[in-house]
C-alpha cells in the first residue's frame, strides 16, 4: 500500500511541478494573461482621478537593517515615512502648503 502511494507520488509530483513552472513562465512572458490585470486598450478597474500627482523622494536614511526613514513630497505636502518590515508608516506631515491664490481653511 505504501509502495503504491510512493509510485503514484513519484509520477504525479514532477508532472504537477512541471505544469506549475510552465504556467508561471507563460504568464511571465505574456503568453497567458491573468484576468484583472490591466492590458493595453482596457480601462483601469479603479474610478479614481484620471491623473495622479507625482510622488517625489527627497531623502532617505537607514536606521537599522531593514528600517529606513524617508521624506517624500506628495500632494503639495512633505511626508516623513518610516519604512520597515510591516510597510510604510506615516510619522509626520508638513500640513497643507499654500500656493499663490489659494486659501487654507482653519
Amino acid at each position: 500500500m505504501l509502495a503504491e502511494f510512493l509510485v503514484r507520488l513519484a509520477i504525479t509530483l514532477p508532472l504537477v511541478c512541471g505544469l506549475a513552472a510552465l504556467l508561471l513562465m507563460a504568464v511571465k512572458r505574456g503568453w497567458l494573461p491573468l484576468p484583472g490585470f490591466m492590458r493595453d486598450g482596457l480601462k483601469p478597474a479603479h474610478t479614481g482621478p484620471a491623473t495622479m500627482e507625482p510622488l517625489e523622494l527627497l531623502s532617505t536614511k537607514m536606521l537599522a537593517p531593514g528600517t529606513r526613514v524617508a521624506v517624500v513630497r506628495f500632494g503639495g505636502r512633505q511626508l516623513l515615512l518610516g519604512i520597515g518590515a510591516q510597510g510604510p508608516v506615516l510619522l509626520a506631515d508638513s500640513g497643507p502648503t499654500v500656493t499663490d491664490g489659494e486659501k487654507v481653511d482653519g
